[in-house]
């Protein structure tokens, strides 16, 4: 009569703690859901006065002006061309393609080597900002008066987290806005830039 009385007990400790153990794993896996963040991963940057993003997926380089062959009959916003390890990538000044304020090159300008929709090109950026974590929450719809470039290439902006005091702090609190590559890389605004100029 014991031994059925402790086989009982047993199973019945067993369910009890299986029961936990599956409690456990359930707020586990709860937890980590909530703490997770929706986001995107964005590599920012500045063209003129304005501060640009474009999902961190589609970088591919981030390179030193190397030596750019012009094209003839080309738009003034295609800076040319360039051998990238055998490949070669048309380099744009989308500056330029928008109307946005021209600097000179200088020793904070780069090539960001893209790629989206299988399309590779490099776009020139007057310097380079940072990676950041964008949340989905601080993501706004584009108006249009974010941004010199139209709103059928901006996915939408980022406002900042909070004001801050300083005038440096202040220049990193600004919008980011968010191009959208895969629409931009594939517009026909972008392929007729490199018929007759």
């Amino acid at each position: 009569m014991k031994k059925n009385q402790t086989e009982q007990d047993s199973q019945s400790l067993n369910s009890i703690l299986e029961k936990l153990r599956q409690e456990y794993w359930k707020n586990l896996s709860e937890t980590e859901q909530e703490g997770k963040q929706e986001g995107v991963e964005l590599l920012t940057f500045w063209l003129g006065e304005e501060h640009y993003g474009v999902d961190l997926s589609f970088s591919r380089h981030l390179l030193k002006l190397p030596r750019i062959v012009k094209l003839p009959h080309a738009q003034d916003w295609v800076i040319g061309i360039f051998n990238l390890r055998g490949d070669i990538v048309p380099a744009l000044d989308l500056r330029r393609l928008f109307g946005l304020r021209l600097s000179e090159t200088g020793p904070d300008s780069r090539l960001l080597v893209v790629e989206a929709k299988g399309v590779q090109s490099a776009v020139l950026l007057d310097r380079v900002g940072d990676i950041i974590f964008a949340e989905n929450k601080s993501l706004q719809k584009s108006t249009g008066k974010e941004s010199s470039i139209p709103a059928q290439f901006l996915k939408g902006y980022f406002l900042p987290e909070r004001l801050a005091a300083s005038s440096a702090e202040r220049e990193k609190e600004k919008i980011i806005i968010w191009l959208d590559l895969e629409q931009l890389l594939g517009s026909e605004k972008l392929t007729a830039g490199f018929g007759e100029g």
